[in-house]
């Protein structure tokens, strides 16, 4: 049972999908990315890439996030995700951006959108984690204060752009937690 950890609307259940291939975030994540980025989610224009039933952009909203954008492609996920913010009551502070991500990546860009956090949980099996991270700069989505934080495997190659700077990893198992940003140390 997938669930709200913290914030105002912790505790609240959330829906899940039934058959579909899913893999979601780990308490242990989610208790290292919202404790030591709780200052920068404040307030925050949050992106959760790979979205999937949306609890890591939810748990950001509920943590203090100002607005939170889900991009997802899926059909079948997408409606678990709109299923997820009436639910939780954010629709007013929500936005799905049906697509691919990386469309959806060019997109924002053409029209000039940052964010304060962006968060990345791609398919392991598909080693995108070079792919993101040379798109985001790319486009130039993350606020120049902003931090990308990225849930991959341990094999998933680093991109071999000079930027971003890659400030922090953290290992959970066969998943690592890396943090990126614009030069600042965070």
């Amino acid at each position: 049972m997938l669930r709200i950890s913290g914030g105002t609307l912790r505790g609240k259940k959330l829906s899940g999908p039934e058959g579909l291939e899913f893999r979601p975030t780990t308490g242990q994540v989610k208790e290292f990315v919202f404790f030591l980025y709780s200052r920068e989610i404040e307030n925050s224009r949050f992106l959760d890439l790979f979205s999937g039933t949306g609890s890591l952009g939810l748990e950001a909203l509920s943590r203090g996030a100002r607005e939170g954008f889900f991009v997802e492609k899926s059909p079948r996920t997408i409606h678990l995700l709109e299923k997820n913010l009436t639910a939780c009551g954010v629709t007013d502070r929500a936005r799905i951006l049906p697509g691919d991500v990386f469309t959806v990546l060019d997109a924002l860009g053409r029209r000039g959108e940052s964010f304060d956090v962006i968060f990345a949980d791609p398919p392991f099996k598909d080693s995108l984690r070079s792919r993101i991270v040379d798109g985001i700069w790319r486009n130039g989505v993350l606020k120049a204060d902003g931090v990308l934080i990225m849930e991959h495997e341990s094999h998933d190659p680093d991109s071999e752009s000079p930027k971003p700077t890659l400030f922090r990893q953290k290992k959970f198992g066969h998943c690592v937690v890396s943090v990126y940003g614009h030069g600042s140390n965070k």
